[in-house]
């Protein structure tokens, strides 16, 4: 018993040395010297070359701080920590005007068609371009998407937003409206989804298209010149000062060709002012033509006579006949003259050597007085 109390009090006696002992080293440790990085190794008795460049480079870096701020340049180079949190827009809505979802359908088969479409959803916030001469709606009627002169858009349900449409369940066409004309990307996919066309517009106009106004406000606008992918290509467009057309038409790598037409700025009846038709493509060389011209209120000035083709007169061989000496309803003898016919329609039956019937039809004109020319064996 007593032995066992003696060795308990020598253990505590020996933990009580060991902690004296620690405390003392603690107490009694040299404080670190930091200015040795700045002397040196060995007090700067021993040097290695590279504290004279660490002090030119910082001497270097205060300098370039204290010249950058002098020209009025603050925090460059400062990573901004504070990011600005993304704000969704809600899907009933479209740069700020409230939408509503419409879909329509048509067809039937391999043909059965699709439309997601958005519309205005209240009739107080429909602002349409003054410039746009037709508007895309969404007609209830049709079930499906339909564009209308901007006139005639009263109480119409005005496409606004996304838009897609489907075929046969495929995806074939997306992009968005703003009141009524086409916004943003548009792209056209193929029967394998591939994606065949793209193209961006911005309210309407192509994107990239030189745009001139009459006001340094920049919001009369003067002319739009269309521009895709670098070329001038697309439709032209010219306004009068009060913001109605005054002339449109078809570019073609800064050709005109097609159908193009001048505008009155006031007129009853129409407003049309002279119509011309130049060549098919930027290689047609042939000159334009005009096709009519109108007063301001609309009465016919000139209608051109001959009848507007791409193509020439049809000539046909006569007509088989017994009596060589017979004559037409007008007189003439046929006597193997060729007839040229341009204003009718006609079907012709081609017979090939396997004796395969293939009809064949030409439409020049009306229907309205069908011949039968004969038939040519191949």
């Amino acid at each position: 018993m007593h032995l066992r109390v003696i060795l308990c009090c020598f253990l505590l006696s020996l933990n009580l040395l060991v902690q004296a002992q620690n405390k003392a080293i603690t107490v009694n440790k040299p404080l670190i010297d930091t200015s040795v990085h700045e002397k040196g190794l060995l007090n700067g008795r021993f040097s290695t070359g590279l504290e004279s460049k660490a002090a030119e480079a910082k001497k270097f870096k205060e300098d370039s701080k204290a010249f950058i701020e002098s020209l009025g340049v603050k925090d460059l180079g400062k990573k901004i920590v504070k990011t600005a949190k993304k704000k969704l827009q809600p899907r009933d809505e479209y740069a700020g005007i409230k939408t509503e979802r419409k879909l329509g359908n048509y067809g039937s088969g391999v043909r059965m068609t699709v439309e997601e479409v958005n519309v205005v959803k209240y009739v107080e916030d429909e602002a349409l371009s003054p410039y746009a001469s037709e508007i895309y709606i969404f007609d209830p009627s049709q079930s499906r998407v339909v564009s209308i002169p901007t006139k005639d858009a009263k109480n119409a349900q005005i496409c606004h937003g996304p838009f897609k449409k489907y075929v046969n369940q495929k995806l074939i066409e997306e992009g968005f409206y703003y009141m009524g004309v086409k916004d943003g990307r548009w792209e056209n996919y193929g029967p394998e989804n591939e994606l065949e066309n793209k193209v961006y517009y911005e309210k309407g106009y192509t994107s990239g298209s030189t745009i001139s106004y009459y006001d340094a406000a920049k919001k009369k606008i003067k002319e739009v010149i269309p521009r895709f992918y670098g070329k001038v290509r697309g439709t032209y467009y010219s306004f009068y000062p009060s913001g109605s057309l005054k002339e449109d038409g078809r570019l073609d790598d800064s050709v005109k060709v097609g159908r193009w037409r001048e505008y009155h700025e006031f007129g009853s009846g129409g407003r049309l002012k002279k119509e011309w038709r130049y060549g098919k493509d930027k290689f047609d060389t042939s000159e334009p033509m005009l096709i009519q011209e109108r007063d301001p209120q609309s009465k016919i000035i000139f209608q051109a006579k001959e009848p507007i083709s791409q193509h020439k007169p049809l000539q046909i061989p006569p007509m088989d006949s017994d009596d060589e000496d017979s004559e037409d309803e007008d007189g003439s003898e046929e006597n193997g003259i060729v007839r040229p016919l341009p204003s009718y329609v006609f079907t012709y039956s081609l017979f090939l050597k396997i004796g395969t019937e293939i009809p064949f039809f030409l439409s020049e004109g009306f229907q309205n007085n069908p011949l039968t020319p004969p038939d040519f064996v191949v």
